[in-house]
């Protein structure tokens, strides 16, 4: 069973004969027209007579590889973490989509070990996790949302119940931005999305408004005191 996307895609490709740049742009066209990924490859997999059981999807394996990575090291886990902070509000083709983004915070709000420190990390091999986190949170959302033109318009019926929570948040939170409403990373309020700085509302701004670094940032995703990434105390 493939992990993500392009994983999958490219295997119904090689077992059909056909381009993955083929079979890439017949699924964007079905997905917006409303099939869901896992639906949109299983009707190109029956088309090609192949059997349509073989070309699935596993989110709640998706999400258990995320944890894996950003439990593996604190540091790294902050610096991917300030990539995709600074990707989700870049323009054109460096952007993070931003159900992909809430897919990735919804996750990294339930790490309760991530480790400090342990070793070194080359910037290869933080490069190699954040693209791979990349990856796995764009699968993640075409799987767990229902989409069409409009974007993100609802929760797919291939959803595992185990992850509607993540799907739901992601949705909320989504609808909300296309109403110009945004949910600060450290406190939680919806706030106008055009008096965001660096992800955060005025208030939460002002309060860090000593650090330049979008690392410190999401050191304070949820407005608690981290002790590591998901490990809290109020304050």
């Amino acid at each position: 069973m493939s992990l993500t996307a392009r994983e999958l895609l490219h295997k119904v490709a090689d077992d059909a004969g056909l381009t993955y740049q083929t079979v890439a742009r017949r699924i964007n066209r079905m997905m917006r027209k409303g099939s869901g990924l896992i639906e949109s490859v299983q009707k190109i997999a029956v088309e090609q007579n192949l059997k349509p059981d073989r070309y699935r999807i596993d989110p709640v394996k998706i999400v258990s590889e995320t944890e894996k990575i950003l439990r593996e090291d604190y540091t790294q886990t902050l610096m991917i973490s300030a990539v995709l902070g600074q990707m989700v509000e870049a323009r054109g083709k460096e952007r993070f989509p931003s159900p992909a983004f809430f897919a990735f915070t919804e996750i990294l709000s339930r790490i309760t070990d991530a480790r400090r420190d342990t070793k070194s990390e080359t910037s290869i091999e933080i490069e190699d996790s954040t693209t791979r986190i990349i990856e796995l949170m764009t699968t993640l959302v075409s799987v767990l949302c229902e989409w069409s033109e409009q974007g993100v318009v609802g929760i797919s019926h291939d959803c595992p119940d185990s992850l509607r929570d993540i799907a739901r948040a992601i949705f909320r939170k989504t609808k909300l931005l296309q109403g110009g409403l945004w949910t600060c990373i450290s406190c939680g309020n919806i706030v106008d999305a055009k008096e965001t700085r660096a992800l955060m509302c005025h208030e939460c701004d002002t309060q860090l408004s000593g650090s330049r670094s979008i690392e410190d940032r999401f050191e304070s995703l949820g407005g608690r005191v981290r002790k590591g990434y998901g490990r809290s105390s109020e304050e």
